[in-house]
């Protein structure tokens, strides 16, 4: 395969700092200008800034050292979180060595970006507790045989005061105060610590001590990235390349997060999983095509320009997308079952096969119980809160029939059909 081949593969999907509205990337401070440690850049967009130094670190003919690193503080990921992961897979299977980096001690203070707060605080013991189902996760994209697994607390746990100190000295600190987040927080008397300030440095020296050639993260991550360009600098070596891509939003439009409802997680089954594509906005869906499927190129933008022919329905394009997904997380027989479900159980309004039964406990049985309550008793739902949102979204059902008042309650005995959603079933009883 060509370089110009391996670019324009390597390039689809990706979204530069200078390319978000404001052109800072959340900064405060041109991104331009600072994309090569502080030099200018010739007037230069970041795309064809980064597109050329890739180009020429390619022609150089060996495997480029790629990392991810991410923060473990939660358990479990969506697939927001592994638009990067997706993305490194590519970089793996065009023959390069790519490394996925667990910050257990980035972790301890948190990546400050786009926080209006202080992050909560862990402590070591807590992130590698949350830690130890990731490479699972992540493994289920990348080949554990060719995926190096490191932990910053390696290099992070050993740096002197007086190298801490070294590497502060590069940092200018109108740059840390004048990003965007910062500044907000100061403008408005709110409290930034200084432990904060020192994220960027720990994730710019996770890329020198592992001689990384590119990083790959969302946009939203630029000025961390530049830190690892600029202590690379410091140290006498080539500073990486900065590859970055746009945030996923949920299926909703909104933030993907578990709290709106609106997440893929990656520990969903393919039933759940490929039914939550099938909730994917119209809108959303050239996103997705670009960022969570692994089609080829000439097959993604085939299907996006579907999207744009009239008449065509976007329910087809979502079937398409979902079975990807549910194939790259879970494998192409457990897609089909998935799809196979989906019609049958949404589209064709059949009940599926295997309706978990749930019998109520003594103490939860013999009287009336709101159903709020008695859903999250069954441990079915997070919070009541949770569940009182279905219920106000129309999402909630018993024998088959919306619920729409949250005080509503379940009288004793029986065999009761609850459904929580558009898939999840259950029989009540007792």
């Amino acid at each position: 395969m060509t370089i110009e081949q391996q670019l324009e593969i390597l390039l689809r999907g990706t979204f530069f700092a200078d390319e978000a509205e404001g052109t800072d990337g959340g900064d405060g401070f041109s991104t331009v200008n600072t994309a090569t440690g502080g030099e200018e850049t010739g007037g230069r967009s970041l795309r064809a800034q980064m597109a050329s130094e890739l180009r020429e670190r390619l022609k150089e003919g060996r495997p480029l050292r790629v990392y991810l690193g991410a923060d473990p503080t939660r358990p479990s990921l969506h697939i927001g979180h592994f638009v990067p992961v997706q993305k490194l897979r590519v970089w793996q299977e065009l023959g390069h060595q790519v490394v996925f980096l667990i910050g257990d001690y980035t972790g301890l203070i948190g990546d400050p970006t786009g926080q209006s707060s202080e992050r909560k605080r862990f402590t070591h013991e807590q992130l590698m507790e949350m830690a130890k189902d990731y490479t699972q996760q992540v493994f289920r994209l990348l080949d554990p045989e060719k995926t190096e697994v490191r932990f910053n607390g390696e290099w992070l746990s050993k740096l002197s005061f007086a190298q801490i100190i070294e590497l502060a000295a590069i940092f200018p600190l109108k740059w840390i105060v004048s990003r965007r987040d910062f500044a907000d927080r100061l403008a408005r008397g709110e409290s930034l610590r200084l432990h904060e300030t020192l994220y960027a440095l720990m994730q710019g020296y996770d890329a020198h001590a592992l001689e990384c050639d590119v990083q790959v993260g969302g946009y939203d991550q630029h000025f961390n990235l530049l830190a690892g360009r600029w202590i690379q600098e410091h140290f006498g070596r080539k500073p990486h390349i900065c590859w970055t891509y746009p945030l996923l939003m949920g299926t909703d439009g909104r933030k993907m997060s578990k709290s709106y409802g609106n997440s893929i997680d990656i520990l969903d089954t393919p039933e759940d999983m490929y039914g939550k594509c099938m909730r994917i906005s119209d809108d959303l869906l050239p996103s997705y095509i670009d960022l969570t499927t692994n089609f080829a190129p000439a097959e993604a933008e085939a299907l996006k320009a579907r999207l744009r022919e009239k008449g065509v329905n976007p329910m087809e394009i979502k079937k398409q997308v979902a079975t990807n997904l549910v194939t790259q997380y879970h494998g192409a027989e457990a897609a089909q079952a998935a799809g196979d479900q989906f019609q049958r159980v949404v589209q064709d309004k059949a009940l599926p096969d295997d309706i978990p039964e749930i019998a109520l406990p003594a103490e939860l049985a013999g009287a009336p119980i709101a159903w709020v309550d008695l859903i999250v008793a069954l441990n079915l739902a997070a919070s009541k809160g949770e569940v009182r949102r279905l219920i106000a979204q129309g999402g909630f059902y018993v024998e088959q029939e919306t619920i729409t008042d949250p005080a509503a309650t379940r009288a004793p005995g029986g065999t009761t059909l609850v459904r929580m959603g558009k898939r999840r079933y259950f029989k009540i009883v007792g």
